[in-house]
């Protein structure tokens, strides 16, 4: 798989996570991203996740977002460059 495709799946994942909130409606997050339906799954699943982390810690604000994006991401990112970060 190119680098080309792990950004793609980094993106779905964000895409996906504001599917999740309702701002975006799941086939526009999937338009957005650009990937096939089976990598789309993984990464809404990989939204769900966050989704439901910061649902239990909504004090937590955006610093907590990222936090958990980038455990959910962090497979991808290795892929990208060899350190995790792009």
């Amino acid at each position: 798989m190119s680098k080309k495709e792990h950004v793609k799946k980094v993106n779905a994942v964000v895409c996906a996570y504001f599917a999740h909130t309702g701002y975006l409606t799941r086939e526009e997050a999937k338009e957005l991203c650009g990937l096939d339906e089976s990598h789309f799954e993984e990464a809404y699943a990989k939204a769900g996740n966050i989704f439901n982390k910061i649902g239990t810690e909504p004090d937590k604000g955006v610093g907590k977002l990222f936090d958990h994006l980038a455990k959910e991401v962090d497979d991808y990112m290795k892929h990208i460059s060899g350190y995790g970060i792009a």
